[in-house]
């Protein structure tokens, strides 16, 4: 990368830095910290969820099924849109009206804290997993760009994350959610634009690429996993716990089923866009490692300063995804069990504190679980790309 691209990239880290100083300020209480006091607009918590099913693996996974295979990376990903959709219709609002500080709350209410205490450590240790790899495939990708240390860059981008999730709570999450979707959006959009223009426009590209390329399936991707997809889908997005959250902390359900609409339509009308720069460079130059696919083709395009901000689009889509697993794993942590179990009279400046405190544990076991990847085995993909 250039110093434009640093600068860049310095700028984007700054504006980070000064959303978790304004969300600090509103973070007073529990209720603050991990549901926005109730009071989240709609929109930035339909932006968030969005977000949320971002990570780095979007572009090393789907950026490579698009490459390899075509338009039916696009497809794949719009089932996410018809199940948020549905959620919106029948779920959504229905999470508002049970008035619960937390989904673990629920969980606590409807089959008694041994459920509880089944569905937390087995999601969280689930979640801790599932981040971690995130998080060490954001290092692979980054370090290749940046030529740092991978294990400088996995501690540096998570202390990045879980300082502004434990300063400045929910409302950091969803402040920085809204950046990082604006970021995403811009560098994607100047990728795909440029790449058209260089290529010739889209006829050309229809006529350069296999014609299964434009076919709606393809492979093991055909409609019977459409549709599994989008089944599956309805229950992340109705039910997991980062998604309920985003339910929980706007004012009423009708604001619940507008922020799930608003994230269904995002995913009906964006796959295609910016899967565009994977798709395009397949038709200008085949043979080429399919999980570099995306940064290839944002290389190939983007001129100086440009690509400090493909650089914070890769970081924004993972820091979402780990930002909003952080903070929903400390509020369960803070409200169902310290005040449920230990101290039920804490003050909320108390709860505050603690939950501020279970985010950096989390945090330090995310970055411990995302450099011990290589040892359990996993980063093959991601290593192949560094």
């Amino acid at each position: 990368m250039t110093t434009p691209d640093y600068i860049t990239l310095f700028l984007y880290f700054a504006g980070l830095a000064m959303i978790s100083v304004v969300s600090t300020r509103r973070t007073t209480s529990q209720s603050e910290m991990f549901a926005a006091g109730r009071n989240s607009p709609w929109w930035a918590s339909g932006l968030s969820g969005f977000m949320t099913m971002f990570s780095a693996n979007t572009f090393v996974v789907w950026g490579g099924i698009a490459y390899e295979l075509g338009i039916v990376a696009v497809l794949i990903n719009t089932c996410y849109g018809i199940a948020a959709l549905a959620v919106g219709y029948f779920v959504a609002g229905y999470w508002n009206k049970l008035g619960v500080a937390t989904p673990a709350e629920f969980v606590r209410l409807r089959f008694g804290r041994g459920g509880l205490h089944f569905f937390t450590w087995t999601i969280l240790l689930k979640r801790i997993l599932g981040v971690g790899a995130s998080l060490y495939a954001l290092g692979i990708l980054l370090t290749a760009i940046m030529d740092f240390n991978l294990t400088i860059a996995i501690i540096i981008f998570g202390a990045i994350v879980v300082f502004y999730t434990m300063m400045g709570g929910l409302w950091a999450v969803l402040m920085t959610d809204v950046l990082q979707f604006i970021v995403l959006t811009v560098v994607v959009f100047l990728t795909a634009v440029l790449m058209l223009q260089s290529f010739g426009g889209w006829e050309s590209f229809s006529t350069a690429v296999p014609e299964t390329f434009l076919s709606p399936v393809a492979g093991k991707y055909g409609w019977f996993f459409l549709l599994g997809w989008t089944i599956i889908h309805f229950f992340i997005i109705g039910a997991e716990w980062a998604f309920v959250q985003r339910f929980i902390s706007v004012r009423n359900p009708g604001a619940a089923k507008k922020s799930a609409y608003l994230f269904g339509v995002m995913y009906l009308v964006t796959p295609l866009f910016w899967l565009l720069p994977p798709l395009l460079y397949r038709a200008q130059v085949e043979g080429a490692n399919k999980e570099q696919a995306y940064m290839l083709a944002a290389e190939s395009v983007l001129p100086p300063g440009i690509m400090g901000l493909m650089v914070a689009a890769l970081f924004s889509a993972t820091a979402s995804m780990v930002s909003s697993q952080l903070n929903v794993f400390a509020g369960v942590l803070t409200n169902d069990f310290y005040r449920a179990v230990l101290n039920p009279w804490a003050s909320e400046r108390r709860l505050v504190i603690v939950g501020r405190f279970f985010t950096i544990l989390l945090g330090v076991l995310l970055v411990i679980m995302a450099l011990l990847v290589p040892k359990m085995g996993g980063g093959g993909e991601a290593d192949r790309i560094h």
